[in-house]
């Protein structure tokens, strides 16, 4: 049965938060050996090396955002030739497939980086496709994946609207293209609102957005039903109707109140599915990665959105942090500096962690700035230098979809060995280059920053086509082992765009995420898609 939202809980203040935050992570860092050594370690870790065979003449800061630009505009070009108002690209086939409803994902998840890099026909282009799209009208099948339709085309719009009403307000002035994009944004979000019609409000992972029903499948991802607040609350603020984050507050509290007991093995840390129908958590299973990743990422981000409001998804995301440290958080033996997070089942932890799961690295020391904690920014910075490490490891200076690890050492046993690279493909994911944006935010060291560059001079090496980028299917290949011939949507709106703003030196840019223990607050928060939002509550 549903239970009513708890006012109280949800306008909890800062610094009641902040009490409990000091009382259990200072218990959370004496407890954790490793932990304080991490600590003692990590200012003199420094760089690790860049294999010789990938050095590259020095580009400065302003030469770097243009290759970022010109590679923007290449793979643009290659969309636009072959697949424009299509989905998905293949890159080096030059075919075409609707994998996202047909709505043409690739054009409108560029749109935030289109209008943050300045590409004004870009951005008109898309705004004139916008204006176009029949909602009701699905290609490649019935229905749309409303997880997938809210990060990528509704947060996308919701963005440019932000964007291109503020602080981009000189480009693409057309008040008919304005007007296109609103209504085309509250008729998304109409559209998309249909899932939540279910016994609990837990929404369906599909939607018929013709007749306005969800599939009839029993659960969903705990991802899928706490990655909507930040959008579904965004639009409710944008018009004035509360319709929208009603519905997602509604499905949140299931997950701030999971029930049953053993469906939280840690405190604050959840399985991976929920029933539609009641809104029980089905299993004890879960990770910072896939099904479950985004929900621990936006319990942080709705505080920031609106600090007055959701308070309570800032004492939940510490509750889960505080877990991940003390349950989950492990180090490759011989490398206490490194952190890697474990997936968990029940209470039993596996060292295996997916190419998914960096973000997190980015989301703790987020955390750690806004409420001016030490020992979650040195967390994720931990995380960070892991991936650095993993990235430096291979042959091709790209990361895997997996790494394992052990963190006890057996009999004989190498340091250099107890990070092990399986599932060796490299989709183009951004969770690393995520990772050390907030990395270098939070401590302009410029370690992050040149990691940053040479994962994407890595990314022009070996994934580019003549028409954009690809997959590679072995990263540690010399030649990369092939391409995979799949360029997703997210190249355009996570990786180019954060390569380019961990570039961007401009502290005054007011999407850039601010590190607020120097007292500059945060007046944007960006989506699990990178597409920045206007916050609305006391900025934190």
């Amino acid at each position: 049965m549903w239970r009513a939202e708890s006012t109280g809980d949800l306008t909890e203040t800062k610094e009641s938060a902040m009490r409990g935050l000091s009382r259990r992570f200072l218990l959370a860092f004496c407890a954790s050996l490793a932990l304080c050594y991490i600590f003692l370690l990590h200012s003199s870790v420094g760089s690790l090396p860049v294999a010789p065979s990938r050095e590259r003449p020095h580009l400065d800061q302003e030469g770097r955002k243009a290759v970022v630009l010109d590679a923007f505009q290449h793979a643009w070009n290659g969309y636009s030739k072959y697949c424009f108002g299509r989905d998905t690209l293949h890159p080096v086939t030059n075919g075409c497939v609707d994998d996202f409803g047909g709505y043409g994902a690739t054009a409108i998840d560029a749109l935030s980086t289109a209008i943050i890099f300045g590409k004004e026909d870009v951005v008109v282009q898309i705004l004139d496709f916008i204006a176009t799209l029949d909602w009701t009208k699905v290609k490649g099948g019935a229905r749309i994946q409303v997880f997938e339709v809210t990060i990528r085309h509704f947060a996308a719009i919701i963005s440019a609207w932000d964007l291109l009403n503020g602080p981009f307000a000189s480009m693409a002035q057309s008040s008919t293209l304005r007007q296109a994009l609103y209504d085309q944004m509250v008729k998304l979000g109409d559209t998309l609102s249909c899932a939540f019609d279910t016994p609990s409000g837990i929404p369906r992972g599909w939607v018929d957005p013709k007749a306005c029903e969800s599939d009839l499948a029993t659960s969903n991802t705990v991802a899928a039903a706490g990655t909507l607040i930040l959008e579904f609350g965004r639009l409710s603020d944008i018009t004035k109707d509360s319709k929208y984050v009603r519905l997602a507050r509604r499905a949140e509290e299931y997950l701030l109140r999971p029930e049953p007991a053993d469906s939280e093995p840690f405190p604050g840390l959840l399985g991976s599915t929920v029933d539609v129908s009641s809104g029980e958590i089905l299993d004890s299973s879960g990770s910072w990665g896939a099904s479950a990743d985004s929900f621990y990422e936006y319990l942080l981000k709705a505080y920031i959105y609106d600090s007055e409001q959701y308070g309570s998804y800032l004492e939940r995301w510490l509750v889960a942090a505080d877990s991940t440290i003390t349950s989950i958080g492990s180090h490759p033996y011989g490398h206490p500096e490194w952190t890697l997070l474990s997936t968990w089942n029940g209470e039993d932890v596996n060292h295996i962690m997916e190419s998914l799961a960096w973000f997190a690295g980015g989301n703790f020391i987020l955390g750690g700035m806004v409420t001016a904690n030490q020992t979650l920014v040195d967390y994720g910075l931990s995380i960070a230098d892991a991936a650095g490490a993993v990235y430096q490891k291979t042959k091709t200076g790209l990361g895997p979809e997996f790494v394992t690890w052990d963190p006890i050492c057996h009999g004989s046993c190498k340091p250099d060995d107890a990070l092990q690279i399986v599932g060796a493909q490299f989709r183009l994911r951004p969770e690393v280059l995520e990772t050390w944006y907030y990395a270098y935010r939070a401590t302009k060291n410029p370690k992050y920053r040149d990691w940053s560059w040479a994962a994407f001079e890595a990314i022009l090496e070996y994934c580019r086509t003549d028409s954009g980028f690809s997959g590679i299917v072995n990263v540690n290949a010399a030649d990369g082992g092939g391409k995979t011939d799949v360029q997703e949507s997210f190249v355009f709106a996570e990786v180019m765009k954060y390569v380019y703003l961990t570039q961007l030196e401009d502290d005054h840019a007011p999407f850039h995420v601010q590190d607020s223990r120097t007292g500059v607050t945060n007046t944007w928060v960006f989506n699990t898609e990178a597409h920045p939002l206007k916050v609305v509550g006391k900025p934190v």
